[in-house]
Parts: structure tokens; sequence; C-alpha cells
């Protein structure tokens, strides 16, 4: 056999076998990989409406119990109680009933809307809360107690099976809350499923079906009223899946299509979330790719057979002489050159390998530039990474010497108290028309000054060991307004105080916050002179339990917006007062960090600013200061 025929079955065996047999093993790889995949995709969206689930209605069981935890409504008497109710109820707009229960099992305390208009006046929450009617209140007040009985030894907590409302006939659960200190009573809640039906209506993505199923398999929320009102049973449909304990696929029909599904449990509710989207959907990509895969495979061999005829006759003689061009290449002769005189494709590969050859060597040359570059560069670098620490080793001397200007700050005041007892010895000996006296009394005031200063900057430089006692923030804020009433009624400034109701503690040094108030008070009062609008609101709001919040709102002249990054920093002033140090925000911003708050500063220029501080509040049961 001639070895133009021996080059072209070998051609054809080694480039169409190969690439059928790499072809169908991709095609196989790639299938099961895409099934895996959606498979993995339903899993987790699954597990995803599971998880959503559990937190939808256990987030309330723990709300319930960490109410419980901060205060014992049994404790507050009737109006305490039914205020304690209404917080929790207006906390979510799902909860339709709300009940505070003794160990006997019965209800002292309740919370629901028959009126809607008539809540509505006293509170406009209340008008995105459901109608409850006497029948369901009933209902809920028997399945509260018969669930606050049953909650079992060492749990705070426990949730009903779900069940149809009696008028409304929507989805809802009992969620109750046992008392830390009693063995039964407590606190419970009726949550609406409805806002979870809704998620699971508008999860489903195409054809995708996401739905609930109760721990007996019946259909418990899909986003279809009437199918719910039906609780469909799929415990025959879909084995494994109810009560199931872990994640799960399974396969089931309905109106003559077949599902492909994926379920996993609920925690701690007994509930099995499902995902399931119909067969011919889920497997449309694999059927894509196999005929992709198949189309690739049969173009390529279509190809295989319609080019080894032609390289087998073009590659049998030259392909030695391009082989020995190889050899010397990797040898390292990036001299060499093929002379091989041809005008078809092994002529036109013999100059490309020369070109190659020559592009190689050009690269090596090249390449050894690229080196002494590289080199140049590294030593540059390295200078520069030099004058990087040092510049760093620069800003740490500037720093100490910083604080060693505070500590000159602080040695000064003996010679400056000297200096200001002497002058007002020698003005106290003067005469009033000697006429050295305006020139120490001129003294006398810069002396003042730089005391200022000096004291300024001792607030500033030193952390500050303040008392944490609680104290009445509404008294406190009263005090300062009173301290500058004179001045606010000379400036003409309109001042509204919105406090939040009743009795707001925050612990805290009683001086030093009074200081900052007055030197925001101050500010304030600065800004707004000789503006067409003088008003200023002063607001408190209790944030959590931990946290309050205050806020000073002026409608003065503004700081520009490029100077609101620098306007904590010492001796910065946009007062154009002479008398203007710098350092009175700087001082603020320090105590109220002593005093573990935090505070922030809003302003648009010619519109006004807003200070915003906030402290810890103090325990509720604490005296006031």
């Amino acid at each position: 056999m001639r070895i133009r025929s021996r080059l072209l079955l070998l051609l054809i065996a080694t480039a169409a076998v190969p690439t059928l047999a790499v072809g169908l093993l991709a095609w196989r790889d790639a299938e099961r990989a895409l099934s895996e995949a959606v498979a993995e995709q339903h899993r987790r969206t699954a597990r995803a409406e599971a998880e959503h689930a559990s937190t939808h209605v256990l987030s309330l069981a723990t709300e319930l119990g960490g109410a419980l935890l901060l205060e014992d409504p049994h404790r507050l008497g009737p109006a305490g109680a039914q205020e304690f109710l209404t917080r929790v109820f207006l906390r979510r707009d799902a909860i339709t009933q709300v009940g505070l229960f003794e160990r006997e099992g019965r209800m002292t305390a309740s919370v629901f809307v028959d009126d809607p208009e008539a809540f509505a006046r006293q509170e406009p929450q209340f008008r995105r809360h459901d109608t409850v009617a006497a029948r369901e209140v009933e209902e809920f007040q028997q399945r509260a107690a018969g669930l606050l009985s049953r909650v079992s030894e060492g749990r705070a907590y426990a949730v009903s099976e779900p069940y149809l409302t009696a008028v409304r006939r929507q989805p809802a659960v009992v969620v109750a809350a046992r008392a830390p200190e009693t063995r039964a009573g407590g606190l419970a809640a009726e949550l609406s499923l409805e806002e979870l039906s809704q998620r699971l209506a508008a999860g489903g993505v195409g054809h995708e079906r996401v739905f609930l199923l109760d721990g007996a398999g019946r259909l418990l929320l899909d986003g279809t009223p009437e199918r719910e009102r039906g609780q469909e049973d799929f415990s025959g449909r879909l084995p494994g899946a109810a009560g199931a304990k872990r994640t799960g696929l399974a396969e089931y029909e309905e109106d003559g299509r077949a599902w492909l599904a994926a379920f996993s449990p609920v925690p701690e509710l007994g509930w099995v979330a499902v995902v399931a989207r119909p067969r011919e959907a889920a497997l449309a990509p694999l059927h894509a790719l196999s005929r992709s895969t198949f189309g690739v495979l049969g173009l390529t061999l279509v190809g295989v057979l319609a080019l080894a005829p032609v390289l087998a006759r073009a590659l049998a003689r030259p392909i030695a002489r391009l082989a020995e061009g190889s050899r010397e290449l990797a040898r390292g002769n990036l001299a060499h050159r093929i002379a091989l005189k041809r005008r078809d494709e092994l002529g036109d590969l013999a100059r490309a390998f020369n070109d190659m050859g020559q592009a190689l060597e050009q690269a090596h040359r090249e390449l050894l530039g690229f080196n002494e570059q590289l080199a140049a560069q590294v030593e540059e670098r390295t200078k520069e990474l030099q004058q990087t620490q040092v510049q760093l080793s620069r800003s740490q001397r500037l720093a100490a010497m910083g604080d060693l200007a505070a500590g000159m700050a602080h040695e000064m005041n003996n010679p400056l108290a000297a200096v200001l007892g002497n002058v007002q010895l020698m003005l106290m000996d003067l005469p009033q028309e000697d006429p050295s006296r305006r020139m120490l009394g001129t003294v006398h005031q810069q002396a003042q000054r730089i005391a200022s200063i000096v004291r300024e900057l001792q607030l500033l430089s030193e952390r500050q060991q303040l008392g944490r006692l609680p104290l009445d923030l509404h008294r406190m804020l009263e005090r300062v307004l009173e301290s500058r009433g004179a001045e606010l009624t000379q400036v003409g400034v309109h001042v509204d105080c919105r406090f939040h109701p009743g009795e707001v503690k925050v612990l805290g040094d009683t001086q030093a916050l009074g200081d900052v108030f007055g030197r925001l008070l101050g500010n304030a009062l600065n800004a707004m002179r000789d503006r067409p609008e003088r008003n200023l609101v002063l607001s408190t709001q209790v944030v959590d339990a931990q946290l309050v919040r205050v806020e000073m709102r002026d409608t003065g002249r503004g700081i520009a917006r490029e100077h609101l990054e620098r306007i904590f920093n010492p001796f910065f002033t946009t007062k154009q007062q002479w008398t203007g140090k710098g350092l009175s925000l700087a001082v603020c911003h320090r105590v109220i960090e002593d005093h573990g708050g935090t505070i922030t500063l809003n302003s648009d220029e010619g519109v006004g600013t807003t200070v915003t501080l906030v402290l810890p509040a103090a325990p509720a049961s604490s005296g006031l200061v």
C-alpha cells in the first residue's frame, strides 16, 4: 500500500475515531452535569423557600419571647398591658390578633381590629391589619390556650398546626411564647400566612410552581386561594415528601403532565417546601445540548473525511524536513531556516516556520531587553517604596509632635495664669485715665483667649473619664434652652421641640453633655443671625432599648460641601468672627465619643444644618439625675 493511502487511513483513524469518542464522552458528562445542576438548583430553591417560611413564622416567636423577657405585661396593670399588646400588634402587618394569657388559659387582654375606621383614628397603622370577626376571636383564644398548655419543658415558644380562619378563610397559624417565670400562660399571636402565600405565587419562574405542604402531605400554600381551601393531598403523588426530614427529589403527574419536583423540610414547623417544573421544561436544556453536540460531531467528521486525502497527499514527502527544522528549534538553534521551495501549503508552512524562527529570535532579543527594562523598573519602584517609608516615618513624627503640642498646652497654664494675675493686679493699681490701661486691657483680653484655647485643647487631647449616670435627656435640653432663652428671643429664633413621648433616659455626664448641647446651640444661633428665616427644631427619638437619637436642625446659612469632611478637625472653622477657634465641634466629637455615642453633621449651603447625636440609653429601672 502506498504511503499516501496509509497516511490517508491513518488520518481518518486518528482524527475521526477520537473525535467521535471525545464528543460522546463530553456530551455524556455535560448531560450528567447539567442534570445535576438542574436538580441542585431545584433543591436550593426548595431549601430557600423552606428557610423563608420558617423565618416568617419563627421570627414572630422570637419577637414574642423577647418582648416577654424585656417586660412582664402581667405586672403592668390593664392599661399598661393593653399598651404592651398594642406595640407587639403593630410590629407586623401580618399579625391579626394578639392576646395575653394567664397560666389557667384565660385571656386577660387582647388587641385585634374589628372596626378599621375607629382604630385608624387612633393609629393609621391599624389600617394594614385584617378585620377579625368575633367567631375568629373565640377560636384564637381556644387555640392559643391549648397551645400554651402544650409548650414542652425547656422551650420558650410553640407554633400551632396551620388552619383556615373561620370567616376570612385565610391560612394562619398561632404562635405562642411562654412567660419565663411561669409554667403556663404567656403571649400568643395569630399570624396570617397570606403574605407567604403571595410570595409563593410570585416565586415561580416561567412554568415553575412553588408550594408548601403540611406534615401530612396536604397542600398548605401555593398562592391560589381555591386550591389552598381544598387542601389537595400530595402524600401519594410525591413519595417521601410528607414528613420529610431532608431535601429530596421526586416526580409526579398532574393534568396529564409529568413534573419534576424538589422538596425540603421547613425547620421546626414540620412543613415541606416543594419546587416543581414540568419535565419537558426542566429537560429542555438537555435536549438542546444533545442536538448541538451531535451536530458539531457530524460536522467534525465530515471535515475530517474531506481534509484527510488532501493532507495525506501534501504531507507525505516534506514532513521529514519540517520535523528536522522543529528539532533544531527545540535545541535552541533559533537561526535555523528551512530551504523548501514550494508554492503550496507546505511551502507556506515552511515560510511560516522560517518566519516563526525569525520571530522567536527577535522575541528572544526583546526579552533580554525587557529583562533589563524590568530590572530598571524594579529599581525605580524600590526607590518609590523607600520614599513612601520616609513619608510614613515623617507622618509618625508629626503625630508625635501633635502629642507634644498638647502637652505643651497643658504646661502653658501656669505661666498663663501668672500673666493673667499680674495684668489684673496692674489694672487694679492703674487709674482709669491712665493711657496704659487700654494696652493692658488688650493684653488681658488676649491672654484670656489663649487660656480658653488651652482649656479646649486639654478637652480635645485628653480622654475624659466621664461618669455614666442615668439622666433625663428632656430636662437637660430644656435647661440648655432656658440658659440661652434671652439670646434666642433677641435673635428672633423660633424653637420647635419634638420630644419622644414620656421620659427618655440616657447614660452620661450631665455637665459634659450640657456643654455639648450648649456649644451646638451656640453654633446654630451664630449661623442664623441675619437670616430671613430663623427656625430651630430639636427632636428626640428612642431608636431601640439601647440607643437614643437627638437631632438639632436649623435654618442657618449652612456649610459648603467641600468643608464637611474637615468640619470636626481641630482649628477648622467657617465662622467669620475673629473669636472663632475651630475647636468647638472637635470637643463635641470627643465628648460624644467618650460617652460611647456618635455625632454626624449634614448641611446644605443656604438651606441649613442638621446635627445628629446617638447616645446610649439608660436601663428602664434606673433612677434619674
